[in-house]
């Protein structure tokens, strides 16, 4: 089911935000901007380089699997899936069930408020793509200061709350597409927004002395 306009949503395609922002980020990934966060990840700039330029391929050539009447696709559903799996390996084991949890209660808010958006347009003072991202990284750096469980419940909601917009909304467009383009925007602006916040906290951290030791071996070699 189509997007709801309002006076002031972006005006431009659908999954053009996410793959200008992961242009963006490939190539900060590339010029070395994004280091200190690949860092605190536990990841190479290599890698990273390689995760990012497979989402950008993946985005610009719209691969999908059908499932009548279920399409999926592999830039906005399964390789978010696959780096959440990635991401929950690395986690510590305590951490693992309240970032399961932490996800799934973000969803579940992303999901009412999308809906409500949806019922209710007079509410959307900016436009979905800014909000709703905005509140995911609000709550899901409550999480804990440490990237990596932050990284994951933010990647794990935004697709567990397509997920249940798109079953929702299956009764009434006899359609369900998870990971649209749209999700993709929402997906992205999301990530671009969690990576300002943790670069200032990043740099704020290395500023004041409150975190001097950092991971190594993942220099790109």
């Amino acid at each position: 089911m189509g997007e709801k306009s309002s006076p002031g949503e972006m005006d431009m395609n659908e999954g053009t935000v996410a793959m200008l922002i992961q242009w963006c980020t490939l190539c900060l990934v590339w010029m070395g901007s994004l280091d200190r966060l690949a860092r605190a990840l536990g990841m190479s700039r290599r890698r990273l380089l390689a995760v990012i330029a497979g989402f950008l391929l993946s985005s610009f050539a719209n691969w999908t699997l059908a499932f009548a009447p279920v399409t999926v696709s592999v830039s906005g559903t399964l390789l978010p899936l696959l780096a959440c799996a990635w991401l929950y390996g690395h986690l510590p084991y305590d951490k693992r069930r309240i970032c399961l949890v932490a996800a799934g209660i973000v969803a579940s808010f992303l999901f009412w408020l999308r809906w409500l958006f949806f019922n209710d347009p007079v509410l959307l003072v900016w436009d979905e793509r800014v909000l709703l991202p905005a509140a995911a990284v609000i709550l899901v750096m409550m999480v804990g200061r440490n990237p990596l469980p932050q990284l994951f419940a933010l990647l794990l909601s935004q697709v567990l709350s397509d997920a249940i917009h798109g079953f929702f909304f299956w009764r009434w467009a006899k359609t369900c597409q998870l990971g649209s383009p749209y999700a993709q925007d929402l997906l992205w602006s999301g990530l671009s927004y969690w990576m300002l916040v943790c670069l200032v906290w990043l740099t704020a951290q290395k500023k004041s002395g409150w975190n001097n030791a950092e991971p190594s071996g993942t220099e790109d070699v």
